[in-house]
């Protein structure tokens, strides 16, 4: 039997897709199993999926008079239908039944749509083969009609006179029943009825009764517009409107109607036989060959009532939930009337003793922005921007400094970092990645979070940048969850987004080579200490941190993350998967020389001296410039106007540093944890409480600088080494409670384009990590004290 991408190939819609977006196509692919009998879709349903028989077949029935179905065609393994569902909502226009056990794989509109989100330059691709096949088709229907119409000229030529003037009566009949036919053109019609019949060239005899052929209709009704005007039809349209509804066929009277142009009439008797006919389904709408789209203008015009019906039904169901969500709004409506009291208050009253003015005026922006950051009121970037905005129109700092963020090497790398991950997307090379991670665990929610969370462990000591590393694991997460079948932003793909963050960003304290903070700190040593701490020293003396963090933050995961439902990949499909991506083709190559290189150019950026921002831009360039990654992928794959709200908070440094804040806090804090210093296992949990509380304040790089520099001398007078200290700074600054407190965090979710989880999804899970932390420091001081670190 063919393989699934070999069949795809074959349907014209994928044909000539290039592989990455194919494999992408079979992640959105998901196994329904129908025994024989089952009905997998109804005529007359909504059209939502596309479908590839993988085993078994199928038998496809319209709909008759009298609720019965007749066959028109069959399918087996290797074929597939519905593909007119990925383009038009209109509903199914036959019924599909399994005639055997049957293994389909489906494909629904609301994946066929994300693909497109993702990838725009498909659309032209799939704009061009509707365009060739559209074309196709009209030659087709060109050259069928020009001979029918030959046909009939010729057969119209050929009657008599008599028989011609009866063909233009019955022209405004669309079903030829003899009740109707007798009392419209005569008793003598039933004769002329037969000749016509006998004839063969212009009627059809279907179960419903005698027809005109619809060719042979329009070239009728055509003829007799020019004999006797359009008026003298429409007249005759209404008069055989009637004269059905006498008969009892009502759907061939709503028929007339509406070519009449009489719609009052067609809705009256839509309305009157409705519940009758059993909503005009089966008998009447086959019978009445009332046009599809009619059909649904008279359904929205009989269908007020029952629609405001279930309005009020609505209203009243909403008036249970309404107070609930009046609470909500109610709550974040107090937390910012309460932020804007703060602000006003921090604004008038005199500075703190070491505080400026100005000081005073960045706090109360920064309690304000907080306010709507946490409460989601407004877009993050707005808040960013008008916090930025306000700290020069206010006269805070000087606009160098608070446009800072946006000359730093952070904000260039995550705009090389996304650059780059957009090109691995666009090239396959980013799925096959996750096509691995998928392969190398177990195919469940637990194994795969599991292995993002360990790959993500074992790659942060090789990248000193966290956001580098989350950034680049973002695109992988919503591929592996894509893969896996989960929602966007369900709890099971928020699950897998924060076990990908335990990995690269959670445990890249517990390595000297895994964070900038981790570097900047050891700097802080005095020299003679430096030379004798080192990688390996850093990491023993962080091992029970790493063990307990690891364990609690994994399982809290999937505690606060459960996951709503089964993965629905297989490792047959992550194989079918692979085999549609083929080899590794040029561009994969060209990217994973790349990726290679920015890793390479990280690690050793502190000997090159070439920051990591810069070694991601540069690297760009080079897709840039070989067009590997083209300017549509360019646009798309980074999210420009979210890059202005990580330029504002950027620049919180800079203007914390400018203010003096940073040397607020240490003067604040210096005494209170001085005398605290006799005390080992208080003194190290107080520190990491006051990194949390300082967190809102200051941004990580700059309180691990101003923390190591003040609490290193503190340790070294109470005669304990200065390695735990350090670590229980960096681990500790990893901690955040708002969004904005978080670089790569942010990265992660910008870097899965929004759609792996929502801030206020996640929140318990970012603040069970400081308690997480605290019972690491916890664990690790009886440790510290078996190493003699600690006396």
């Amino acid at each position: 039997m063919d393989s699934l991408a070999s069949i795809l190939h074959r349907i014209p819609l994928f044909s000539g897709l290039p592989r990455g977006s194919l494999a992408r196509v079979i992640a959105d692919l998901r196994e329904e199993r129908y025994p024989a009998g089952a009905v997998i879709c109804y005529e007359g349903d909504p059209a939502t999926h596309l479908y590839v028989i993988q085993r078994g077949s199928v038998v496809v029935l319209v709909n008759l008079p009298g609720g019965r179905r007749e066959p028109v065609a069959r399918a087996g393994a290797g074929e597939w239908f519905g593909e007119r569902a990925l383009f038009s909502s209109r509903a199914r226009s036959a019924t599909v039944v399994a005639s055997e056990d049957t293994e389909l794989w489906s494909l629904s509109k609301e994946k066929f749509d994300t693909l497109l989100e993702e990838n725009p330059g498909l659309i032209w691709h799939f704009t061009e083969v509707l365009s060739d096949r559209l074309y196709a088709a009209n030659q087709e229907l060109s050259r069928w009609q020009a001979a029918a119409l030959g046909q009939l000229e010729r057969a119209w030529s050929g009657q008599t006179p008599t028989i011609q003037q009866f063909l233009l009566e019955i022209s405004t009949l669309p079903v030829l029943d003899p009740a109707v036919v007798a009392v419209y053109c005569g008793e003598e019609a039933l004769e002329r009825v037969r000749i016509v019949e006998a004839d063969g060239r212009f009627t059809v005899r279907t179960p419903v009764g005698l027809l005109l052929s619809e060719t042979a209709q329009e070239f009728l009704l055509s003829q007799a517009r020019r004999a006797w005007g359009r008026s003298a039809v429409q007249l005759g349209f209404r008069r055989a409107a009637f004269l059905y509804e006498s008969a009892g066929r009502w759907g061939s009277a709503i028929h007339c109607f509406l070519a009449a142009g009489d719609e009052g009439e067609a809705a009256r008797l839509w309305l009157e036989w409705r519940a009758v006919a059993g909503a005009l389904a089966g008998t009447t709408v086959s019978d009445l060959a009332v046009p599809e789209e009619q059909r649904r203008r008279l359904d929205a015009d009989s269908g007020s009532k029952a629609q405001k019906e279930r309005e009020q039904a609505e209203s009243q169901e909403g008036k249970l939930l309404r107070p609930l969500v009046s609470g909500s709004k109610i709550l974040r409506g107090s937390v910012v009337g309460a932020a804007c009291i703060g602000t006003l208050l921090l604004w008038v009253m005199q500075p703190f003793p070491g505080l400026t003015p100005a000081a005073m005026r960045m706090l109360a922006t920064l309690l304000l922005a907080g306010a709507f950051w946490s409460t989601n009121m407004l877009p993050d970037y707005v808040v960013g921007l008008a916090a930025m905005t306000s700290w020069v129109v206010l006269g805070i700092v000087p606009p160098g400094v608070a446009v800072s963020g946006f000359t730093s090497d952070t904000f260039f790398l995550i705009v090389g970092v996304l650059g780059i991950g957009a090109s691995l997307q666009s090239s396959g090379l980013l799925f096959r990645i996750a096509l691995y991670v998928l392969r190398a665990f177990p195919l469940s929610h637990r194994g795969q979070c599991f292995g993002l969370a360990v790959s993500g462990t074992v790659m942060a000591p090789a990248v000193p940048d966290v956001t580098s590393g989350v950034t680049m694991a973002g695109p992988v997460v919503q591929a592996v969850s894509d893969s896996l079948g989960y929602p966007r932003r369900s709890n099971a793909s928020a699950g897998l987004a924060m076990a990908a963050l335990l990995g690269f960003g959670q445990m890249s304290p517990f390595f000297l080579t895994g964070a900038a903070e981790n570097l900047l700190a050891w700097s802080a040593l005095p020299e003679t200490l430096r030379c004798d701490v080192g990688w390996a020293d850093w990491a023993i003396g962080a091992l029970v941190l790493a063990v307990v963090t690891f364990t609690l933050g994994f399982i809290s995961t999937l505690r606060f993350l459960p996951c709503e439902t089964e993965p629905t990949s297989s490792p047959s499909l992550v194989a079918t998967q692979l085999e549609a991506l083929g080899p590794v083709s040029r561009a994969e190559w060209i990217n994973a020389g790349v990726l290679a290189a920015a890793v390479l150019g990280w690690i050793t950026s502190p000997y090159h001296g070439v920051g990591v921002g810069w070694v991601s831009m540069g690297l760009l360039v080079v897709l840039l410039a070989s067009e590997i990654l083209d300017r549509t992928g360019f646009r798309v794959g980074i999210y420009w106007d979210l890059l202005f709200y990580l330029g504002a908070v950027l620049s919180l440094a800079s203007v914390c540093h400018h203010l003096a804040l940073d040397e607020f806090v240490v003067a604040k804090a210096s005494p209170m944890l001085a005398p605290l210093a006799a005390y080992p296992a208080a003194f190290l949990v107080v520190v990491a409480v006051t990194v949390f509380a300082t967190r809102f304040i200051l941004p990580s790089l700059l309180l691990v600088s101003v923390f190591s520099l003040t609490l290193v001398p503190i340790a070294a007078a109470a005669s304990m080494h200065p390695l735990p200290v350090l670590l229980v700074v960096c681990m500790s600054v990893a901690v955040w409670f708002l969004p904005y407190q978080s670089p790569y965090y942010l990265a992660l979710y910008f870097g899965a384009k929004e759609r792996a989880f929502r801030h206020e999804q996640v929140r318990p899970l970012a603040w069970m990590y400081a308690a997480i932390f605290l019972v690491a420091i916890g664990c690790s001081i009886p440790y510290w004290y078996a190493l003699g670190w600690i006396r």
